[in-house]
């Protein structure tokens, strides 16, 4: 079973949490690949979070060729109440059909995460994806929830 874990990541929280779970599955002895979608890191966070609550339209540079993989975590953090135009734009320009997707979030606040959530898990499956588990974590708790982070995906 081939298993690669996606994700966006600004500030290095959601790249924790996709490193963790990278680590956790690699160390079962799962092939597993881990690759992090290229972001403008020359914005500031609120530029970044006014764009993606007015859903501006962004570039990304690089999308893996998906067609090996049954499994795809698929992890943004949560701007303003909303996925990151990264992550929403990669998921435009995929097909998702017949994987298997589990979504994972970090947040700040946790203002409107299970909104966020709704909205990433709505266009996940419009692109054909079946969602097999879900998580969301406060970005400075990860190393906090690495037990609950194992826990998850040991269900899984």
């Amino acid at each position: 079973m081939k298993i690669i874990v996606i994700y966006l990541s600004l500030t290095g929280n959601t790249k924790k949490l996709a490193v963790k779970i990278y680590e956790t599955l690699k160390s079962k002895n799962y092939d597993i690949s881990l690759f992090e979608i290229a972001c403008d890191k020359k914005k500031s966070f609120f530029r970044n979070c006014f764009d993606t609550l007015f859903e501006k339209k962004v570039e990304i540079e690089k999308v893996p060729n998906l067609s090996n993989y049954e499994i795809i975590f698929l992890g943004t953090p949560v701007w303003v109440g909303k996925i990151t135009p990264y992550i929403r734009k990669f998921i435009e320009e995929i097909d998702l059909t017949g994987k298997k997707v589990f979504l994972f979030t970090t947040y700040g606040s946790g203002f409107l995460k299970d909104k966020a959530m709704n909205e990433f898990g709505k266009y996940v499956q419009e692109k054909g994806g079946k969602i097999i588990g879900k998580i969301q974590i406060k970005g400075k708790k990860i190393d906090e929830k690495i037990e609950e982070i194992k826990k998850c995906l040991k269900e899984l």
